[in-house]
């Protein structure tokens, strides 16, 4: 078994495609796989797929019509062989020595379910963004699940992205775990499952990952009202999944309390919105009133 499978989508980056996947072919260590799943792009992606998985054995390349992130991501899923998976979006990069102190770290832990590690986000300014700069991870390595999950929930600034997780392969299977298609914020799902049914953690105490922020055409940039009504559905779901109740109380509060919070976040863009998008929103917040709890915290 490879140590890591690497789970890249793809979609219309030809410009980044190259930066990505050589951050990758620099790693020190190099028992992995890497899993390219071309969305359905319209560019010349797929072709430097092809041209990437030629010039590497342990490339895997997956051509499939265009269903978007959480799709593109689960099948890649389906062809992971690694003991560990590893999220990387096609416009992003990682940095050197990455694989190897995920290894390190993750034989000291023990081989947990999931590592927590940190990430950068890289404006077009080169201007760099360190997340959770003041996490106190001597303290939290030696915690249990409870203490780790009331500072994500509570402090993180960068709680949500699914590439800030290695995850064991096997919790992954044995939980079916997997990303909601045809959401955006589809992280806010995964993340929230991720730490519902994972019982051991580690955390790397490394930024690795460089998020390139205020791409043109990227989905993170745009407002609309699917944004924010997806967020509202997701969170609904979760709180409405019975499976949260095996948790401790507090660990279930600190999980809902921070859905909801998220829904708040995103009903900033709701002046941005079209008379009948704000329709939408008001009635879906309505429907789920009472699982949301809105009552004197946000008012429209």
């Amino acid at each position: 078994m490879v140590n890591f499978s690497l789970v890249v989508p793809v979609y219309n980056i030809e410009k980044y495609l190259y930066q990505c996947v050589n951050s990758i072919f620099n790693q020190t260590l190099k028992n992995y796989e890497v899993i390219l799943i071309n969305d359905g792009s319209t560019d010349n992606s797929g072709k430097i797929c092809d041209e990437i998985a030629s010039a590497h054995d342990n490339v895997t390349v997956i051509h499939k019509k265009n269903g978007g992130l959480s799709d593109a991501r689960n099948i890649g899923l389906t062809r992971a062989k690694g003991e560990y998976i590893v999220f990387i979006d096609s416009d992003d990069y990682i940095e050197l020595g990455s694989l190897e102190k995920f290894q390190d770290q993750l034989e000291k832990s023990q081989k947990p379910d999931v590592m927590i590690t940190k990430i950068k986000k890289v404006y077009p300014d080169a201007n760099i963004k360190f997340m959770d700069g003041n996490m106190p991870v001597d303290n939290l390595l030696n915690s249990d699940k409870e203490k780790i999950l009331e500072w994500m929930f509570s402090n993180s600034n960068s709680l949500w992205p699914a590439v800030r997780y290695v995850v064991k392969n096997e919790l992954i299977k044995k939980n079916n775990l997997e990303f909601a298609v045809g959401y955006f914020h589809e992280d806010i799902d995964w993340t929230s499952k991720l730490f519902l049914y994972a019982n051991k953690f580690t955390i790397l105490n490394f930024y690795w990952y460089n998020h390139r922020m205020e791409r043109k055409g990227s989905i993170t940039n745009t407002k609309n009202a699917k944004r924010t009504l997806d967020v509202i559905e997701l969170v609904s779901k979760n709180i409405n999944n019975a499976e949260y109740y095996m948790l401790l109380c507090n660990q279930k509060e600190l999980i809902f309390t921070r859905l909801v919070k998220s829904i708040l976040f995103n009903l900033g863009d709701y002046k941005y919105y079209s008379k009948n998008e704000k329709e939408l929103v008001d009635k879906l917040i309505l429907d789920t009133k009472n699982v949301c709890n809105f009552d004197g915290v946000y008012k429209l």
